[in-house]
C-alpha cells in the first residue's frame, strides 16, 4: 500500500513538473485546472485502490472493480463536464490533461492490483 501511495504521489509530482517544463519551453499551457485534476484524480485513484486492495472476498473482486469504474465514469464526466462549463477557453487544454492523468493513474492501478492478485494466486 506504502509503495502505491509512493509511486502515486511521484507521477503526480512528476507531472507537474512535466507541465511546467512544456511551458517554459512554449509547447502547451499551464490548465487552469492543474492542481484540482490532479488532486481529484490520486485522491480517488488511492481510494478505490485501498479499497479493492483490502477486500476480504476474492469472489467479489471483478464485480466490485467493475463497480468502481462505473462510479469513477460517472464521477470523472461529471468533473470534465464542470472543467468545461469553468473554463470554456482553456477546456480543451484542461480536458487533454485529464485524460492523460486518467490513463496514467489507471494503468498504475491496474499494475499494482494485478500484481497483488497474480501473487495471492501463485502457490
Amino acid at each position: 500500500m506504502f509503495k502505491f501511495i509512493a509511486t502515486s504521489l511521484s507521477i503526480a509530482l512528476f507531472l507537474i513538473a512535466l507541465v511546467h517544463f512544456g511551458t517554459h519551453l512554449g509547447w502547451i499551457p499551464i490548465p487552469s485546472f492543474l492542481y484540482q485534476t490532479l488532486i481529484f484524480i490520486t485522491f480517488t485513484t488511492a481510494v478505490i485502490f485501498a479499497y479493492l486492495y483490502r477486500m476480504a472476498k476474492p469472489d467479489f473482486f471483478v464485480p466490485m472493480y467493475l463497480l468502481t469504474m462505473g462510479v469513477k465514469l460517472v464521477a470523472y464526466s461529471s468533473y470534465a463536464y464542470f472543467m468545461i462549463r469553468s473554463d470554456r477557453g482553456g477546456a480543451v487544454t484542461n480536458v487533454a490533461f485529464f485524460l492523460l492523468c486518467y490513463a496514467i493513474f489507471t494503468a498504475m492501478e491496474i499494475a499494482f492490483l494485478h500484481r497483488k492478485i497474480s501473487s495471492e494466486t501463485t502457490p
